[in-house]
């Protein structure tokens, strides 16, 4: 039962071989490819799919509606070999007719009008910034925000808290509302989704190292400044006293560039989760050769709550040129079912805080609390290699996703769970597996044509 789960609690040393594994991989009921697309097909189960889909972070599928349109998914048979790009734009034309949208720059949520000040047209060739406002209880403004978070080709969007708490982007409100703006930027704005950076100052600079740490699969860089990390003391200057810090945030750091900082004498947010951040920083780059590497930060000796001499000027020049690794050889990925700040009765029947399932090319059917995964890619001339180390989560609840970007489909996926070997095979592709990926993010470079689920072990 799914709610067994979080009691069990299972230690296990996955070592799986392919560039894109996955274990189990499905058979199909039909006989291969077809040579040819079938574009109106394709078409039109797209737009019912965009159709039946939440337009927002807030909203929940009707299940029974999306199983029936995978099934169909499923029933068009095996993509062509080499199609995805064109089934792709194929789909993006539906996603951007029937996908998330909003006027006026708002939306209804569950609270009541989200908004925000939006300046930029977008584009393909355009990136997003979320420019995140400070503040606190009773307090912040998106016009704190507005202007002063900016890059050169780039749409910015400055949203303004929906529920003015301590650490508001943290809250379950406040992560589905930035959510639903990545999306509203992807499908309505049509923005470039390996150029979307998250920015900010105070609670906004708060804000900015959540999403970095929460979903650094959807960033291409985060510019923290002047936040913190919630911990057991954060009210603390002195990293040695700051006590626990939360998990789930800073080792899942390894691919997203991060430029932080903060002052030596800041009383609003003071440094010590900063500076203990970035201590854990830099142990896990001891340990990770090649990762955690683009990330840098500062504490400026004898400034308060306010920005350093030259910045924000100097973390725009560090951050415009990345991009995203959509694809890294090496993931990391610890979660944490529910992060600082929780739920309070005001969110009680309008929002719980939402399970993330998916990191890069992987997936977590039920990801549990203090779950730790390292998923490592290679290759040689004959296989595709992916070598994982689970703490506390079943293998079967994992599925590695996969794409030609990723893994020639010529090449055998080997899967090797604690050292033994579970799968070896050439994953089928499915229309069903594009589908369900590019719901997952909404994002044109997040889609996968194979997938391979890790079987029970008997």
């Amino acid at each position: 039962m799914p709610w067994l789960r979080n009691a069990r609690v299972l230690l296990t040393a996955l070592t799986l071989v392919g560039v894109c594994v996955g274990l189990g991989s499905e058979p199909r009921a039909d006989a291969g490819p077809k040579d040819d697309l079938d574009k109106k097909a394709l078409s039109d189960l797209a737009a019912r799919w965009m159709q039946a889909r939440p337009l927002t972070a807030f909203g929940h599928w009707d299940l029974p509606t999306r199983n029936k349109l995978l099934e169909e998914a499923r029933a068009l048979g095996e993509p062509p070999e080499g199609s995805l790009d064109e089934i792709v734009a194929l789909l993006w034309k539906a996603v951007q007719k029937h996908g998330p949208r909003a006027k006026k720059d708002e939306f209804e949520s569950p609270y009541g009008r989200a908004w925000w000040i939006r300046s930029g047209k977008g584009g393909p060739k355009s990136g997003l910034i979320l420019g995140l406002h400070g503040g606190g209880v009773g307090a912040g403004s998106a016009s704190e925000a507005a202007g002063k978070w900016k890059l050169p080709k780039t749409m910015q969007m400055y949203p303004q808290g929906i529920r003015l708490v301590h650490d508001t982007w943290n809250s379950v409100h406040g992560e589905r509302f930035l959510l639903t703006l990545i999306e509203i930027a992807k499908a309505q704005y049509d923005i470039d989704p390996d150029r979307v950076y998250s920015m900010g100052f105070s609670m906004g600079g708060s804000g900015s190292f959540f999403m970095a740490g929460r979903h650094p699969d959807l960033l291409a860089g985060a510019i923290p400044a002047h936040g913190v990390v919630p911990a057991d003391k954060v009210k603390e200057p002195d990293p040695a006293k700051v006590g626990r810090m939360e998990h789930g945030l800073i080792p899942n750091l390894r691919n997203v560039p991060v430029y932080f900082y903060t002052g030596s004498i800041d009383v609003n947010c003071e440094p010590g989760t900063f500076l203990r951040a970035f201590q854990m920083i830099e142990e896990l780059r001891k340990e990770d050769r090649g990762g955690y590497e683009q990330i840098e930060f500062a504490c400026h000796e004898g400034v308060a709550h306010t920005f350093p001499a030259g910045e924000p000027g100097k973390g725009y020049k560090w951050i415009e040129a990345k991009r995203r690794d959509a694809f890294p050889t090496k993931i990391v990925w610890h979660y944490n079912e529910a992060p600082w700040p929780p739920g309070d009765a005001e969110d009680a029947g309008k929002a719980t805080r939402l399970p993330k399932r998916w990191m890069y090319w992987l997936h977590c059917t039920h990801p549990v609390d203090y779950m730790e995964i390292v998923a490592a890619r290679s290759a040689t001339d004959t296989e595709h290699v992916i070598d994982v180390e689970a703490v506390k989560v079943f293998p079967e609840d994992l599925t590695i996703y996969l794409n030609d970007r990723m893994a020639d489909p010529a090449r055998e996926v080997v899967v090797r769970v604690a050292g033994e070997e579970v799968y070896r095979g050439k994953p089928a592709r499915g229309y069903d597996v594009i589908f369900e990926s590019l719901d997952a993010r909404l994002d044109r470079t997040l889609v996968f044509d194979r997938r391979v689920r890790i079987p029970e072990k008997r």
